[in-house]
């Protein structure tokens, strides 16, 4: 057993498999191709968990943003409403912040 690779991915295959005419047959994944891989799953797990926490915050937002529209939030509830949006727009730049993908610093959510 091994595998097809390419400059982007790779398949387990058989040595009697046909290969595409971009594939190349290995017997073990090159390094590079491992890295990719394991960068690729880390961005997939953190943008997951990202729209999770984005889901979660817009849950918070809602009430409290139609109240703002109009014009029948009390001030408290002002005051928790910018908390979450700030915590929504620190939440957007996780990925431009150091230790993306693989150990994120995820913002801390408003305590509410």
């Amino acid at each position: 057993m091994g595998y097809a690779i390419t400059e982007t991915g790779w398949r387990a295959v058989g040595p009697e498999h046909e290969l595409a005419p971009d594939e190349t047959y290995v017997e073990t994944l090159p390094d590079w191709l491992v890295e990719a891989a394991k960068k690729a799953d880390a961005v997939r797990s953190s943008q997951s968990t990202a729209n999770q926490l984005r889901q979660f915050a817009d849950e918070k937002i809602s009430p409290l943003q139609a109240a703002v529209d109009i014009d029948e939030v009390s001030e408290g509830d002002r005051v928790i409403w910018k908390s979450w949006k700030r915590y929504l727009i620190a939440l957007s730049k996780t990925p431009e912040r150091p230790g993306w993908p693989e150990q994120p610093d995820w913002p801390t959510p408003p305590e509410s």
